[in-house]
Parts: structure tokens; sequence; C-alpha cells
């Protein structure tokens, strides 16, 4: 199967691959690759349905790669179960408009419906019952208390990098537990032998309710100024969310990194929310199970403020008959114009793509700051400040941090190269590549008129890498659809996809 728009001519000898033609048409091109689509899909002059259509895109999947025909059905129920979520989550009634900064964040922490856009299965969750889906779903609202669990002293392990409480009342040797992981937890032979041999206690439902995020598993009291990433047994999008005792530590060695060096930092508007620490069970005593334990501990310094962050995915989803929340923002700090829609992306990027490229630059630490890892707060519109979290996706440049502060063997640490291939994805690619796109598509400025901003703004910035992002002829993307099909989470493959930055100003 060729795309119309493919430059070869026929089948490749041997590569199992058919001589058809799928035709998609466009809608509305993007420089960056967010093109809308139109509704028809075509091969050979057919048009197919939406089954028939994720069948041959499956089949030609699995020609390419080899695989049986088990994978092929796995990845066309996978996507069957995404599509099936996201049409169950656009069916259930808005909720009233907030009213409280609070309100503001869980609103948005709990809309991102239809996920990622580039994604072949960005709601897929498989493992978990419809009835389960309705208890601890974000996508419906869901909000219930933590199970905890006892641990005897020496069956536990933590590693506390920051300041700041990690539980209600500060109990030692407890574990938080989300409570469909609870149910999971109990079923476990292992599990069972360790509470009957009195290591491990099941505590039940304690204290107040905390309400689940963008990401599923991990959750927040918006009272407390700590959240929590937990782990959760389900297969959500790539793999199963539990916590591996190497991302654990990964988390806090970033964490360890940036508590060392924000103290030259002055990057007005911008912070980082950094993991504190995190505790699990031994993993020389209990292996994998490790695994299903581990909990981070994440800064939430918004409770008793007037703050109100957003995260920026769900600022920028384009529901079916909607405009995205991030243009009403646009036009609440003045006209929807072609320059009022410029002068408020260049105040955004003086307060995230800056600081961002300032710190890899000057000491090699490049965030995950994706777009479901970013969060905005604006005032009167306008972007007033900015945060990235998740530290588990941070990469150190290993030749520049300070010495003293990691092991040399800490999973945070990479080559240079790797380091910023991997910021050049997430922070351009995924995420101003989506918010240019969506700036462009719904005010009259369009994408040619706001890429031009991005590389003056770049312009201004000193060092190599800014400089790079404004002259490099090309930007890493994320290859969702074969790193899916070949389940390679952990290890995506990456294509080069044209640098709109200087693409669209020659």
């Amino acid at each position: 199967m060729k795309t119309a728009d493919s430059p070869d001519t026929g089948p490749r000898e041997g590569s199992g691959e058919t001589s058809s033609v799928l035709v998609v048409g466009v809608r509305v091109w993007s420089a960056a690759g967010h093109h809308v689509f139109r509704d028809e899909v075509v091969l050979d002059g057919v048009v197919l349905g939406h089954e028939e259509f994720v069948s041959v895109v499956a089949r030609e999947l699995g020609l390419r790669c080899g695989v049986d025909e088990g994978v092929v059905e796995r990845f066309r129920r996978q996507v069957g179960n995404s599509v099936a979520r996201s049409a169950r989550y656009l069916d259930r009634d808005r909720r009233p408009e907030a009213a409280t900064p609070q309100e503001v964040t869980r609103q948005a922490e709990q809309s991102l419906l239809l996920g990622h856009p580039f994604h072949p299965t960005p709601k897929s969750a498989e493992g978990i019952s419809d009835e389960d889906l309705e208890r601890y779903a974000p996508e419906l609202r869901a909000s219930f208390r933590l199970h905890h669990w006892a641990v005897s002293p020496e069956l536990l392990v933590e590693d506390r990098v920051c300041d700041g409480p990690w539980l209600p009342g500060e109990p030692e040797s407890v574990l938080p537990v989300h409570p469909w992981q609870d149910r999971y937890l109990r079923e476990q032979p292992r599990v069972r032998e360790l509470v009957a041999a009195g290591a491990l206690t099941p505590l039940g439902p304690v204290g107040a309710e905390v309400y689940a995020t963008s990401s599923v598993r991990t959750v927040c009291d918006p009272d407390f100024p700590t959240s929590w990433k937990l782990p959760l047994h389900v297969r959500i999008t790539n793999f199963v969310r539990n916590n591996p005792v190497e991302h654990l530590r990964r988390a806090a060695d970033a964490g360890r990194l940036v508590s060392a060096l924000e103290k030259h930092w002055d990057h007005n508007g911008f912070e980082v929310l950094v993991e504190s620490g995190y505790r699990t069970l031994d993993p020389g005593e209990v292996g994998d199970l490790a695994s299903d334990f581990g909990v981070l501990f994440r800064r939430n310094p918004f409770p008793g403020t007037d703050l109100a962050p957003r995260v920026l995915a769900a600022l920028l989803e384009e529901r079916p008959g909607e405009r995205p929340a991030l243009i009403d923002l646009v036009e609440q700090a003045g006209p929807l114009t072609a320059e009022h829609t410029a002068a408020w992306l260049e105040r955004y990027l003086r307060i995230s793509l800056a600081p961002l490229l300032a710190i890899f630059t000057e000491d090699g630490v490049g965030f995950e700051a994706h777009v479901q890892n970013s969060l905005l707060h604006t005032e009167n519109g306008w972007p007033s400040r900015f945060w990235v979290r998740d530290m588990e996706g941070t990469s150190a440049d290993r030749d520049r941090v300070p010495d003293g502060v990691l092991s040399p063997d800490s999973p945070v640490l990479y080559d240079d190269a790797e380091a910023w291939l991997r910021l050049r994805y997430h922070l351009v690619t995924n995420h101003l590549g989506h918010l240019v796109a969506v700036l462009g598509r719904w005010s009259p400025a369009g994408e040619r008129r706001l890429w031009p901003v991005v590389r003056e703004f770049l312009g201004g910035l000193p060092g190599r890498y800014a400089a790079e992002l404004r002259e490099a002829p090309t930007l890493p993307a994320k290859a969702n659809l074969l790193s899916r099909f070949a389940e390679r989470g952990e290890s995506p493959l990456y294509v080069d996809i044209p640098n709109p930055i200087r693409e669209v100003t020659r």
C-alpha cells in the first residue's frame, strides 16, 4: 500500500507490501503536521468505513513488520477500545463553568477527552472494566479515596530528595494505593504471603477524596501540597502503568539535580514541579512487585493560592463542534487579530521556550515538556506562569552534571545528542508544533504568520541550540503508529520531519 503522495511507483520486491493506493484528503494543511483531514478514506477508488480502514492499516503494518495475525488483531482491538472510550467521554454532559481556581485546574485535568492527536490508541485502557472506568477515569470526573498499606520497616525503601510532606499526618512505613490497584494487589499470591507473614497490612480507604488527573494514575488532593503518581496495573496507550524502580530512581535523581541547580536559575514565570522522592517495597525482597507498590511524591504548590494552572493538552484539544479553550484565553486577552495572536504567542514563549532552552543550554537538563506535562496560568487571558512536571522523563547531559550530585550510573544521564533529541521532540515538535497549529487555525494569523514569530524569538536567545532550532532542516518526531504497533513504548522509533521554524520562513 502507498499513500497518494508516495514517490514509489510500485511495491518493493520481497517486502510483502501491496500495490494499493490509500487516499485521505486534507482539509487544512499544517506546517507542523497537525493537518485536518476529510472524513472520507478511499482505497483504490472505494470509500472505506472506519473498521475497514483500521483493518487495512493493521494488515499493512503486519506485512511491513513481519508479525503474525495475533499482533494485528491485538492492534485492531486496542484501536477499537480507544475509539469506544473516546465516544463515551464525548457523550458525557459538559460541566458547569468553574467558579474557583481549584475547579479550573481540575476541569482542565479531567477534560482531555481525545488525547494525543498523533497516537493511534490515545484512550485505550485494557484491563479495566466499564464499571471501573466510571469510578476512576478522569474523563468521567472521577474522585475517590486512596487506600493505604502499612509496610514493615525492613521491607520499605524510600528516597527523599526535597522537603515537604508526603502524606497527611506523615505516617511512616505507609504506602498510598489507588483503589483499583488495591483490589489487584489483594489477588496476587506473593502479596497474600506477605500479608500472612505480617510484612504488609492493608488499611483500607483513608483520608480525603482525591481526583484523577489527565494521566489517569496521578491523583491530586487540591488542599494538600503533594500529589501522588501511583502504579496502576492497566495497559494505558502503550504499556502497563506501574512504577519500575528505574523510573522511580530517574524521577528522584531529576528532583535531586533540579534542587541543586535551581538556586541560580532566574526565569520569571517558570517553575518545575519536581518529585520530592519515592517509596516502595525492597525489590531485592519482592522483585517486580516493587513496581506495583512504588509511589512518586510530586510537589503541589497551589493549595491556598489564587493560581489556576491548566494542562496545555486540554487547552489545545479540538473536539467536534467546539473551538479549543486556548482560543478563548487568547480572545480574553484582546481582539482575535493576527497581530494580537502573534503578541500572545511571543508572551507565551518568554515563560516556556526561553527558560526550557536556557536550562538545557546552561546546565544540560532537558525536561519532557510535552503538552500533557505543561501547565499554564493566565491573567486576563495573557500567559503569566508556566510549570513543567513529571520528572521521570528528564534527561541530563552526563558531561555537564556537577560532580557529586548524581551517581555515575543514574538513569537520568544521557549523552548530549540523545538529551537534545528528546528535548527537541517534546518541546518543539510535540509542544510548539501543536500550539502554533491551533493558534494558526483558529485565528486570522495562520501558521505562516506565527512560525516567523518563533524564529525571531529564537534569534534573541544565546547558544548553539537556539541557533540550531532556527537553521536545522528537520526536527525529530515519534513514529507513533509504528512504535505502537511494534509495542515499543519504552524505546520509540523516530522519523525526521521538515522544521517549520526554518521552512515556513524561507
